[in-house]
């Protein structure tokens, strides 16, 4: 009789040990939500069919802050040394005018200098020296504009000064240069995908970028002819360039000039790859 009832034990507790494991696999079964990505299926991968070259261009305007004005003078004898004499004795008289005006002594500085040989009419061979021309030209830089006028008046008192020209900038530039430069990325970027959507195409990976830089020329001219150019196409420089001083050359209203503003521009060509 205790046999029986210990084999009906030991199979009864087999039964319980089978149910709990079963319970316990079903516990630890993986949701189908959870289940693993089946690794057989191979996932799409974008494929590069090509790249689209588009530009981006972009102009803030600003109302000029500083103007760079370039004064020449221009002396003549028959020495070079007397020339030159008369030429320093001009500068002094200018720069007196200038600093009159509050001008700090380091925003006053020789741009051009020269000393040119003057001949008489004739076969070359034959010419003789009749004198000498000493031209030269004085950059001011005048970071209070509202002076201007009043400083061209002062300077144009002394004798053979002429204005060769006027230069409008703002301290700003390069702030406004990266601002613009920015802009004209995020141009170019809406006009790639632009054209990628009309196409049935999307953008893949920038993989070029690059500015063009334009710059502005600038050539003084008085009445005895041109004076030097100043070339800034690689340099984050002035913006507009008024050129020589004439009659109608500046802009008047009410007795004083009008600034205006001027345009900081910029522009960028981009790359991108084209993927389906």
């Amino acid at each position: 009789m205790s046999s029986v009832r210990s084999n009906t034990v030991s199979l009864s507790s087999l039964v319980t040990l089978i149910a709990l494991g079963i319970a316990a696999l079903a516990l630890f079964q993986p949701s189908p939500a959870l289940a693993w990505p089946d690794r057989s299926v191979a996932q799409a991968e974008p494929t590069v069919t090509g790249a689209i070259h588009v530009s981006g261009s972009s102009a803030i305007k600003v109302a000029p802050d500083k103007v760079v004005i370039y004064f020449g003078i221009q002396s003549f004898a028959e020495t070079p040394k007397g020339s030159r004499n008369a030429n320093a004795e001009l500068a002094i008289r200018l720069k007196k005018a200038i600093l009159a005006r509050g001008i700090a002594p380091k925003d006053i500085a020789t741009d051009y200098y020269r000393i040119q040989t003057e001949y008489e009419d004739g076969w070359f061979s034959r010419r003789k020296v009749v004198g000498y021309w000493t031209d030269n030209t004085v950059a001011v830089t005048l970071r209070d504009v509202s002076q201007l006028e009043m400083l061209l008046i002062d300077a144009l008192e002394v004798d053979n000064v002429t204005v060769q020209g006027i230069e409008f900038s703002t301290s700003r530039l390069r702030e406004l240069r990266d601002e613009a430069r920015a802009l004209a990325v995020e141009a170019a970027m809406e006009k790639a995908e632009a054209m990628a959507g009309v196409a049935g195409v999307s953008l893949g990976d920038v993989t070029s970028i690059s500015e063009n830089a334009w710059g502005q020329r600038y050539y003084g001219y008085g009445w005895w002819g041109p004076s030097a150019g100043r070339d800034w196409s690689n340099s984050q420089n002035v913006i507009q360039d008024l050129g020589v001083l004439e009659p109608g050359g500046l802009t008047l209203e009410d007795g004083s000039i009008s600034l205006g503003q001027i345009v900081v521009q910029a522009q960028v060509d981009l790359s991108v790859e084209l993927t389906r």
